[in-house]
């Protein structure tokens, strides 16, 4: 029995010698534990050394029936042609076959002026621009043709406008909002105060919710305070925007309102809670 329990595979096997079978050379050639057979590191070494062995054969054989041309060359102390020597080399079959050619692309319609006109829209709708009817007739002298064969085709359905007090605005309210083109038309337009009219009347029926001063002068109306003060100045002279009425939260900030959507206790008393919310948060 083994004093170190079962030995494991890949292990040199025991070997016991009678004292009249020691040499008196020792080394692994005399070794019976290191002879190949059941030594798994000299069958690896002895077929490594086979397989070599076939391959010189192999390598001589084929140097000695195809003479390489520019080994020869040299031996003859002459220069060789690249292109002639390319041309000595035996063929060779390419292992990776070309690849299929890609079909032609099936060809497209022609598209019609007024998709074309409607894909420019949708492509400046995208980058949140409206589209003005007076820069498309510098540019379309057969602009109004177009515009009416885009509204006669149903592809182009999602091409609207905003009607301004200077120009007409299309846009595509696939990818922006009714609203989001309404704000740009009066910003576009630089009519604060029918801008601040607008945005008060309309948070006060959608919300509801009257309209702190401080909202336009953030993006994207960017306004001024003394340019949203003379913009009040209009709104109360003005006979068609006497609806809209400024009421004073709790600090102080100010708030405008339309009296023909809700009163003016109503109004302070959502400017109080908007106002008690920003300071909470």
């Amino acid at each position: 029995m083994s004093l170190f329990g079962r030995r494991k595979p890949g292990f040199s096997k025991e070997v016991e010698l009678r004292p009249e079978e020691i040499t008196d050379e020792f080394s692994d050639r005399n070794d019976p534990a290191m002879q190949l057979d059941g030594n798994p590191k000299l069958e690896k070494a002895e077929y490594a050394a086979r397989a070599q062995a076939v391959m010189d054969g192999l390598a001589a054989a084929e140097a000695e029936n195809a003479p390489d041309m520019a080994q020869q060359a040299a031996a003859d102390g002459k220069t060789v042609d690249l292109f002639d020597y390319m041309d000595s080399l035996p063929e060779v079959k390419d292992p990776f076959p070309p690849s299929e050619p890609e079909p032609d692309p099936e060809p497209q319609p022609e598209r019609k002026p007024g998709e074309v006109l409607a894909e420019y829209i949708r492509e400046r709708s995208g980058a949140a621009h409206l589209t003005p009817r007076k820069a498309l007739e510098a540019e379309e002298p057969q602009l109004e043709d177009m515009l009416e064969e885009m509204r006669s085709l149903e592809s182009c359905a999602d091409i609207k406008s905003v009607q301004g007090s200077k120009d007409e605005y299309f846009y595509s309210d696939e990818v922006m909002a009714n609203n989001y083109a309404m704000i740009a038309m009066l910003v576009l337009e630089k009519n604060i105060a029918r801008t601040v009219a607008h945005m008060v009347r309309f948070n006060c029926k959608t919300y509801p919710s009257p309209t702190p001063l401080y909202h336009f002068m953030r993006s994207p109306y960017n306004y001024t305070k003394p340019q949203l003060e003379q913009a009040l100045r209009v709104l109360k002279a003005d006979k068609d925007t006497q609806d809209i009425k400024t009421v004073v939260a709790f600090n102080d900030v100010l708030y405008m309102y339309s009296t023909d959507i809700m009163s003016e206790r109503y109004a302070k008393a959502l400017a109080d809670g908007n106002e008690t919310e920003e300071a909470g948060s």
